[in-house]
């Protein structure tokens, strides 16, 4: 018994040591408990990197940020012993898991660590390959041949003044994606639940989103040829051009398009209701259903809002 109350006794006194020691270096300094004591640093550095056309981002990386320049390189800042490694192979560049959650703070100078990818701005990835499970990521300027997102919970994604040319089995799971000021195409989403989408003066084209649950936006934008199925949430379509045929069938939830410059329209609903241009509508309505430029929408259980501003 002794043996170990002086075990302990001397564990309490290191302990003290470095929590005092941890407090003299200041805030850039953190004590940490992982089976032992442990001190990191905050550090804030910038690397160069061989060349690559692919980025793979492993779950629980938190903030990754990609944006265009003159070289390929990577930024880190934040907390040595937490942050994420990242290294090249054949020509891939690998973001790995942060380590926050393996570490107790005991004096915390913490700061979340963040990566910043850096990729000459005329150079399009092949892929981009994306773990949303916790996941922080602003991707900004980019051109990008194929997006996948394999799985993961809890993340967001925001793309800005980047193109997307294909995004094939998309899955989300309480997570949230925008686009803003971006292009896509092919983008279809296999099975989303929890999970939010807005397109801001953005255009969408020849895509296909199947979903539990989901809430849509878009304004200011082109939808052109887009497929939209769920079970329930809500679509929201302002001040935006729709080309091609554009379909939504959704179980539950609300659907309203205002602002929007379309051809015909093709509105029916189960249980519910439509209004179009401020008028009741019963239960379907049809103007110019045979137009090329098309927007057709069906419910069973919901209401069903088109024209006004």
């Amino acid at each position: 018994m002794r043996k170990y109350f002086v075990t302990g006794l001397y564990l309490i006194i290191i302990g003290g040591l470095l929590v005092g020691a941890g407090l003299v270096m200041g805030a850039d300094k953190t004590v940490l408990w992982d089976h032992g004591f442990k001190i990191s640093r905050q550090i804030d550095k910038t690397e160069t990197v061989q060349k690559f056309d692919k980025v793979k981002v492993d779950g629980n990386a938190y903030s990754v940020n990609i944006e265009t320049g003159n070289s390929y390189k990577v930024h880190v800042v934040g907390d040595l012993l937490r942050s994420s490694e990242f290294y090249v192979s054949d020509e891939t560049l690998h973001i790995t898991s942060n380590k926050s959650g393996k570490y107790s703070d005991i004096v915390s100078g913490y700061k979340n660590p963040s990566i910043t990818i850096t990729v000459p701005a005329n150079v399009t990835l092949k892929e981009l390959n994306l773990n949303m499970n916790q996941l922080g990521m602003d991707v900004n300027g980019a051109k990008i041949d194929n997006l996948v997102i394999s799985s993961g919970s809890n993340g967001s994604l925001n793309f800005v003044d980047s193109q997307i040319k294909n995004a094939k089995n998309i899955e989300l799971d309480s997570s949230y994606l925008e686009f803003q000021q971006s292009d896509i195409e092919n983008f279809e989403m296999s099975e989303s639940s929890n999970s939010q989408i807005e397109f801001i003066e953005s255009n969408i084209k020849n895509s296909k989103l199947n979903a539990r649950d989901i809430d849509l936006s878009m304004t200011k934008g082109i939808l052109d040829n887009l497929t939209v199925e769920s079970r329930s949430g809500n679509t929201e379509i302002s001040q935006s051009t729709l080309r091609g045929k554009n379909s939504f069938k959704m179980r539950s939830g609300s659907f309203s398009a205002k602002g929007t410059n379309v051809d015909g329209v093709d509105l029916s609903v189960i249980n519910g209701s439509i209004t179009y241009y401020g008028e009741s509508q019963g239960k379907s309505y049809q103007h110019d259903a045979d137009s090329e430029n098309l927007l057709k929408v069906d419910s069973t259980n919901g209401s069903i809002e088109v024209g006004g501003n």
